[in-house]
């Protein structure tokens, strides 16, 4: 077993390992049900890269089970969508990974890390960076609390995520490839912002990956 693996042999002893799209308890080193895994509507294309991105890879669509796991997620304490969500990046998202030198994330900001109690997107990156080697790194840091997302049009998301972003360590950055890691993409608007200021910071690249995308009907 990987290290990752043997946490969460170890985490199970004390409580049952649950499928996070459908929360029915699975064997101590599944990932998910199989069920839910065959109703997942992968995306062979995500329709169109974000803008400011040199490669994008969405796992699937925002829909259905997808989304259930994404709002669990997000309700806080319910720690079972990250490992899921990470394998699936590393899977499916593995010609950006071999190009990458660095991995990063979009951060959370601290009030919602609380509330959570945990950074979502980080702690995916950090299981991706564990299963396939590639390093990462902390690099971005939030400058202020953001607005509600979901409330905002496409070009209010953008200079939302520029006013509320910032690159704390371009050192770490500098003339290389680099790979944020977010859980959604919606219109793309937070990845593009962050792609400038990393490219403003020095990276030679900066692509994306996440594991659900909205996709336009």
């Amino acid at each position: 077993m990987k290290p990752w693996e043997l946490r969460r042999a170890a985490a199970a002893l004390f409580l049952p390992n649950r499928c996070p799209f459908c929360d029915e308890l699975i064997g101590i080193r599944e990932l998910w049900c199989v069920r839910c895994y065959n109703r997942l509507r992968f995306l062979s294309d995500p329709e169109e890269t974000p803008e400011g991105l040199d490669g994008f890879m969405a796992v699937c669509r925002y829909t259905g089970r997808a989304r259930s796991a994404v709002l669990r997620m997000k309700q806080g304490y319910y720690r079972y969508p990250i490992d899921a969500f990470a394998a699936l990046i590393a899977e499916n998202a593995k010609p950006l990974i071999d190009r990458a030198e660095v991995i990063t994330a979009v951060p959370t900001g601290r009030a919602r890390k609380m509330e959570l109690g945990y950074a979502q997107s980080e702690k995916i990156a950090k299981l991706i960076s564990e299963m396939t080697g590639k390093p990462f790194r902390s690099v971005l840091s939030v400058t202020a609390e953001k607005r509600e997302q979901k409330l905002l049009n496409a070009e209010e998301r953008r200079e939302n995520a520029l006013k509320a972003y910032s690159v704390s360590r371009p050192e770490d950055i500098r003339g290389k490839s680099v790979l944020v890691i977010d859980d959604v993409c919606t219109t793309g608007a937070t990845l593009g912002a962050v792609a400038d200021m990393l490219r403003n910071s020095g990276a030679a690249s900066v692509m994306g990956a996440v594991f659900a995308k909205t996709v336009r009907k």
